[in-house]
């Protein structure tokens, strides 16, 4: 049966011998709540009494303790264990404080074990085993005996009026943190100095976790020899970290809230999540003369064609009582010539509004020639871009090749209800080595993810390029939310309070961007970013016959056509000529053969 939870108030002005330790343990840091523990047995035996009275409220168990207390209560908690002296019974109490508060290492316990002197290095080893590295101990004669985890020397006796009794653990005098890195830049890098040979490493998470181990004299322990160039993929190393085989891995992953598996750290950086595509690049030659033909310079030379050519149809008969020749309104090859800057006849010469019309003409040729002339130049020297892919749909039509990498599987599985569900069944998952391969090529074909730190690095690479070969659009977020990236540690970790408070110093000191950005520094030196253009960018060459090869299919479509109604003419005319035959008597036959 579940024990009851008592909350007791001061009801009396009386204090007992152990509420001045209290009051003094309070001043220190606050606690909000005070959970005794105490084993049936022995407390039937009153060994206990008198210990609830306490100015805070009181939750008394005994070792069938078993729930969630940090879900439940304040984490801000002292407990009190009333050990027994009997091994079995405070292993019981030990235990039962170990499955009830789940992943809450930094409470602090103080220990009654009045019948003993100074604490035993087995209550050390129980409580480091256990992860309680804020343990006291109040011995025989009141005397308080504070842990010093991992110390040569494990309890320390200190006075509640000199010192405080609990204090935070700043020295771990060496302990080893088993790791292993990602080894994914700017993360990790693992790399060999030209001078020394040795293997040696860098990067904005590595720089944090190496001051970690600095500030509170850690020691790094590889789970296993490091390779270079061995990257192994984040959601290996967090299972790594989760099922023990490493403390802590030196790398990032998802946020996650914490649970029996694990506890994550409070979010070291915040990145946005893109898909990489190709940038837009320069059309040919050829295709200028396709942007300079474009629809709104055709609708110009038509509606002015049409002008000119209806005024030119119109001087004949108007003018000079002349036949109408309704061949000029199709095809007109004055008004095109003129409409072009190019020279033409000019006819009804005796009028002055044919001159008038012709010097307009004149006019308006002239100005779009040199319109023409001067946008074609413009574009032959710096030829536009073709359009670039700003969306998912145009990423879904386009022929490029789409990229991620198979860890990050995992965090796409909900997230196929946004904009990038128009691509899912398009997606190309890659091992991790396979994939770093393909996202260094360069290659004008592919688009790749990367979150904004992996972005930097391709942006660094190609930040002296004469032509970017790649870009990130603000409509190519896998997820419209910043990532949230953390530190996984086992659950019940020794370090979680130590690394978020460190977290918090750097992030508001803004110490990770300058980390970034000294990795991205490091990377160029040591050579693993070059910026040398593997594209040479030639702005202007002479020209070849391919690059006018719109101009010769335009010349062949116009040949052929030509070929077409001239033979279409010769057809018209050769159906008038049998027609004018049948309908002729034979003697108007004979006249018109002479004819």
């Amino acid at each position: 049966m579940w024990p009851i939870l008592v909350p007791v108030l001061l009801l009396f002005n009386e204090t007992s011998w152990l509420n001045p330790i209290l009051s003094s343990i309070n001043k220190d840091r606050r606690h909000e709540s005070v959970l005794l523990l105490q084993h049936s047995q022995h407390s039937q035996h009153g060994n206990a009494s008198g210990l609830e009275r306490f100015p805070w409220p009181v939750f008394s168990f005994n070792e069938q303790m078993d729930f969630y207390v940090r879900g439940s209560y304040n984490s801000e908690m002292l407990v009190l264990i009333w050990q027994t002296g009997n091994s079995d019974w405070d292993l019981d109490l030990w235990q039962a404080l170990d499955r009830s508060l789940l992943n809450m290492r930094k409470v602090r316990v103080l220990l009654l074990r009045k019948w003993q002197g100074i604490p035993t290095a087995d209550v050390a080893k129980v409580a480091e085993h256990l992860c309680f590295l804020h343990v006291a101990v109040i011995g025989q004669e009141n005397r308080i005996y504070r842990l010093q985890p991992y110390a040569p020397q494990r309890w320390l006796e200190v006075h509640p009026t000199d010192s405080p009794i609990f204090i935070k653990v700043r020295n771990y005098f060496g302990r080893y943190i088993v790791t292993l890195p990602d080894q994914f830049p700017p993360r990790s890098i693992v790399y060999r100095n030209s001078k020394t040979g040795k293997l040696q490493m860098t990067g904005y998470v590595y720089k944090f976790v190496l001051e970690f181990i600095r500030m509170h004299n850690f020691t790094f322990r590889w789970q296993r020899p490091i390779v270079q160039g061995e990257r192994m993929n984040l959601i290996l190393l967090r299972n790594m970290t989760l099922n023990g085989t490493i403390n802590m891995a030196i790398s990032l992953c998802g946020f996650e809230t914490p649970s029996e598996l694990g506890v994550f750290s409070y979010i070291y950086d915040m990145e946005d999540w893109y898909i990489v595509v190709p940038r837009a690049r320069e059309i040919s030659i050829a295709d200028v003369y396709v942007v300079m033909v474009s629809g709104h310079f055709l609708i110009v030379l038509v509606i002015f064609y049409s002008i000119f050519t209806i005024l030119d149809t119109c001087f004949g008969p108007l003018l000079l009582k002349q036949r109408i020749d309704w061949s000029n309104l199709m095809l007109n090859e004055r008004m095109i010539s003129g409409i072009m800057g190019q020279s033409f006849n000019m006819r009804a010469r005796n009028t002055i509004s044919s001159k008038v019309t012709n010097a307009s003409l004149f006019l308006l040729g002239l100005v779009l020639s040199t319109l023409y002339a001067a946008h074609l130049k413009t574009l032959l020297t710096k030829r536009p871009a073709s359009q670039q892919i700003s969306n998912f749909k145009q990423l879904r039509d386009s022929p490029v090749t789409v990229f991620f990498e198979e860890a990050e599987r995992f965090y796409l599985q909900n997230v196929f209800d946004r904009p990038i569900n128009y691509i899912k069944d398009q997606l190309n998952f890659k091992e991790t080595v396979e994939y770093n391969a393909l996202r260094n090529g360069l290659n004008k074909s592919t688009a790749f993810s990367a979150l904004t730190s992996e972005w930097m690095i391709v942006a660094k690479r190609q930040e002296l390029f004469k032509q970017p070969i790649f870009t990130v659009q603000p409509n190519l977020r896998v997820i419209q939310t910043s990532v949230l990236l953390s530190l996984v540690m086992q659950s019940n970790s020794i370090y979680e309070d130590h690394i978020n408070d460190l977290i918090h110093r750097v992030q508001s000191a803004g110490i990770v961007e300058y980390w970034k950005q000294q990795t991205l520094r490091e990377m160029i030196t040591i050579g693993l970013i070059s910026q040398k253009d593997p594209f040479p960018y030639v702005a202007f060459r002479e020209f070849k016959v391919g690059d006018l090869l719109w101009i010769w299919i335009l010349w062949a479509s116009f040949l052929f056509m030509s070929f077409v109604l001239f033979l279409c003419e010769l057809l018209v005319n050769f159906f008038i000529y049998q027609t004018l035959i049948r309908n002729k008597t034979p003697h108007s036959t004979d006249s018109l053969i002479k004819d």
